[in-house]
């Protein structure tokens, strides 16, 4: 009998890993809060998502919108339930690692830090436009992009140094926002679509549905079936963004309550945002002088077109979307760093992309790459329409693997306790399937694959970026001897008295044994640290002499190893500072120089000696640094072969 291929729903293999506990993150966001961020990163999309949008499915745009609508609803359903069941960082990488294991949760991370980048890159882009109001060179892009440069290099340094987004800021622009686009809604049906005239209301209306079909012939405003099916993957583009409140409830009061309210809270205002903004869209402006005059601005468009518009709307749209949009392109930024501390917690990432800045204490490395990447999208791509393609590729297959976990938690943890659960299931025996979740799931995969067949951009980089990501993946968890298909279980171990080792100035005295060797230590200690490194030389004057004796060739040697030191610290681009002093005993100096400077760290190099009553086998000197010096000392014994500096001939000193 033939082999029949069975579904596994058994708990994935897990590997178990300790971490030193450092608390958790504060849950200080409440529902407002949440709201506002959500809609900042979401609401923020109409400003460029409806001109693309426009662009395929030209009449039908409304209709487009409210398909791509229908997804949107189920996928952020799909998030509420999760989010609230499981209150952590980390969104739909969270979500598949629960569901199934480190392999799938990095394809759904690696492919939303993706969407976070282009999200960088297309919301400032489309800053420029907004602006061109003002400055109409920027309507070019050749005059945008490298305006678009200078916007990523202004979020880039607002960032590394630590210059946060104010919660309060995001709520008083969102309700800025929203109280705009509700005035060009009202305007719109006031002034264009005649409501307060029954008559010719009803005359409008019957415009915008005829405007609607798909498919008529011999007319500029129909989008044929296949325009009409990438308008609504275009459309999907206006949705995007809803992430950014799951990678927030680790910070969220009362996530049972709070994460619900203002998901749900999010999407009805969308919804009807959207609807009402697009209605009114085509109802002024054609969907041709939409994307032919307005495809970068088109919320601008609409507010020329409205009475007073040019002269006073339409600059205010100008300046809020510019600054919603930079808003937009900063909480992606933030989000990457987010989502990069979350993988990397889970060993899914290198550490080293959530290494802290020794000043700043921000991720600066993970920051300069999301910009430089984005930068380098925005330098290739040149155009709006181009970016966008490559929006979907990414948060689609994020958005399909964080339904498709929804659906594998019910079925492999069905008793877990879910404060907000999706009803419309449909029962397998003991299991409830959402239907939300299921028609999610097959509503992203088809805009998934309808950007691998129809759009080579967003196909080639995205599949070049899985493919990067997955490789690098592999390497990690082999260099970590972590089985890459297993679920990495953090244990967080409390550790009171754990403190992070912090070094900002080491001394390093030269007159030992392996001043090579310690020099190079030092150098690559400092570098990690932000150190400043000091080496010292301390020539040793016999108590029968003076103490400011000339030793000619001493200080020879001693010129000759500062400068040998100096150029080891250039080649770890670490410069160290040289001293040379004359004592009676090397030991005391080098304690007295470590506490009037401050050192926390004292590096000395010794040659082990044999054992003998009365006799330290590491010398007086070194014995006399260990005893009294105000910090910490690291002491380096070497190879059998010589690692110090050369030395030079000693001849009698010059009185």
């Amino acid at each position: 009998m033939a082999n029949t291929p069975t579904f596994d729903f058994s708990e994935p293999p897990s590997a178990r890993v300790t971490v030193v506990d450092r608390g958790n993150l504060h849950r200080v966001l409440n529902a407002p809060q949440l709201y506002a961020i959500g809609y900042g990163d979401v609401g923020s999309s109409i400003y460029y998502a409806l001109g693309v949008t426009t662009l395929y499915a030209m009449g039908a745009v409304p209709l487009a919108l409210a398909l791509a609508g229908i997804v949107f609803i189920c996928t952020v359903l799909t998030y509420t339930e999760l989010s609230a069941a499981m209150p952590e960082s980390g969104g739909s990488c969270s979500f598949a690692r629960h569901a199934f294991n480190d392999l799938v949760s990095f394809i759904a991370g690696w492919a939303l830090l993706l969407d976070y980048i282009v999200t960088i890159a297309i919301s400032a882009y489309s800053i420029g436009p907004y602006l061109g109001h003002f400055i109409p060179a920027l309507k070019a892009g050749i005059g945008n992009v490298p305006f678009t440069l200078i916007i990523l290099a202004v979020l880039l340094g607002v960032n590394v140094l630590g210059v946060k987004e104010s919660t309060r800021i995001s709520l008083l622009l969102c309700v800025f926002d929203i109280a705009t686009q509700l005035t060009i809604i009202v305007l719109g049906l006031i002034f264009v679509m005649e409501i307060l005239h029954p008559a010719q209301f009803v005359h409008h209306l019957q415009m915008l549905w005829v405007g609607m079909e798909i498919g008529a012939k011999d007319v500029t405003w129909s989008p044929t079936w296949p325009q009409f099916m990438k308008g609504v993957g275009m459309a999907m583009v206006a949705y995007i963004g809803i992430e950014s409140i799951s990678q927030l409830a680790g910070e969220a009061r009362h996530p049972n309550r709070t994460i619900p309210r203002a998901m749900i809270t999010t999407m009805v205002t969308l919804i009807v945002l959207y609807f009402g903004i697009s209605c009114i869209a085509l109802s002024a402006l054609s969907p041709v002088e939409l994307t032919t005059a307005y495809l970068e601005d088109p919320i601008a468009g609409i507010a020329a077109s409205m009475p007073f518009g040019p002269k006073y709307l339409a600059p205010w749209v100008g300046i809020l979307g510019a600054t919603i949009l930079f808003v937009a392109a900063n909480a992606g930024l933030i989000g990457a760093s987010r989502l990069t501390f979350a993988m990397s917690e889970h060993f899914t990432l290198p550490r080293i992309f959530y290494t802290l800045h020794p000043k700043f204490k921000t991720p600066y490395i993970s920051l300069i790459v999301f910009t430089v990447i984005a930068g380098g999208i925005v330098t290739i791509a040149r155009r709006l329409t181009h970016i966008a393609d490559l929006y979907n590729f990414g948060a689609m297959l994020s958005f399909a693997l964080a339904h498709l976990s929804l659906i594998g938690l019910r079925v492999r943890q069905s008793q877990m306790a879910r404060p907000f659960k999706i009803g419309w299931n449909l029962d397998f025996g003991h299991y409830q399937i959402p239907i939300t979740a299921l028609l999610g799931l097959v509503g992203t995969v088809a805009v998934w694959i309808d950007v691998i067949l129809t759009k080579p951009s967003g196909r080639n980089l995205g599949f070049l970026w899985m493919g990067v990501g997955l490789v690098s993946y592999f390497w990690y968890r082999h260099a970590q001897k972590l089985p890459a298909a297993a679920r990495v279980e953090i244990e967080r171990l409390k550790m009171p008295e754990y403190q992070q080792v912090r070094v900002k100035k080491i001394l390093v005295p030269t007159t030992g044994a392996h001043a090579n060797d310690m020099i190079q230590f030092a150098a690559r200690l400092a570098k990690a640290h932000g150190a400043d490194v000091t080496a010292l030389h301390v020539i040793e004057i016999p108590p029968s002499l003076p103490l400011d004796t000339f030793f000619p060739e001493k200080l020879a040697l001693a010129d000759s190893i500062m400068e040998q030191s100096q150029a080891i610290g250039r080649e770890y681009e670490v410069p160290i500072s040289a001293e040379v002093k004359q004592a009676r005993f090397a030991g005391e100096t080098i304690v007295e120089m470590a506490q009037e400077g401050h050192y926390d760290l004292i590096i000395v190099g010794v040659k082990p000696r044999a054992p003998a009553p009365g006799r330290s086998i590491f010398g007086t000197t070194v014995e006399y640094v260990v005893r009294n010096a105000p910090g910490r000392v690291w002491i380096m014994t070497g190879k059998d072969t010589p690692t110090a500096f050369p030395a030079v001939p000693q001849t009698p000193p010059t009185p």
